[in-house]
């Protein structure tokens, strides 16, 4: 015996998305995007990015309770150098490695018309940012003149933009249109 299950969908009547062959109310002025690329890691890179957040909170809070119990006597002379020591150097290491991390892509979108990319990234803080790209924009792997820094990485360069650099791991990464993936951004 073969059960099937039925979900009920609800509409929205702001809905961009195309509901069997027909566009919703306002489907005419917006566009329908498919991805094209996912990292399954980029919400763990999002709470790695995070979290120098925190420690800078618990530096903060942390500070004036070891002067306190300094101050009574039950911690030793040390144990705020100790502290400071400690939080800092750490939050130091969480800098670096969100510095490594920003604009690191999470998904790729692209429209229709494949005329438009819409890149899902993880800023320094780690939040998500959402760009919208022309496809003529792209500057190709092939066209920088700078080299791949150790490989792990592709940058994605604009030709309108070249201080802005989005960072594409394929090695992580789930292509869901391998063709049009590398016609994009090569192999």
């Amino acid at each position: 015996m073969v059960k099937s299950r039925h979900y009920a969908t609800k509409q929205n009547p702001t809905s961009t998305t195309t509901i069997a062959g027909g566009s919703s109310p306002l489907g005419a002025a917006f566009t329908d995007w498919r991805p094209i690329y996912r990292l399954p890691l980029i919400r763990l890179v999002a709470a790695f990015n995070r979290l120098k957040v925190y420690q800078a909170v618990v530096i903060a809070a942390g500070t004036p309770l070891i002067l306190a119990l300094q101050h009574g006597g039950q911690v030793s002379g040390e144990a705020l150098g100790i502290y400071a020591a400690i939080g800092v150097s750490g939050l130091m290491t969480l800098s670096l490695g969100s510095y490594v991390t920003s604009n690191m892509i999470g998904f790729i979108y692209i429209n229709n018309q494949e005329d438009q990319l819409k890149l899902a990234y993880v800023d320094f803080w780690g939040r998500r940012k959402e760009s919208l790209v022309d496809i003529e924009d792209l500057l190709p792997d092939w066209e920088p003149k700078s080299k791949r820094r150790l490989g792990f990485y592709q940058p994605i360069c604009l030709r309108t933009d070249e201080k802005q650099r989005y960072k594409l791991l394929h090695r992580f990464g789930v292509v869901t249109d391998p063709l049009l993936f590398e016609g994009l951004f090569g192999q």
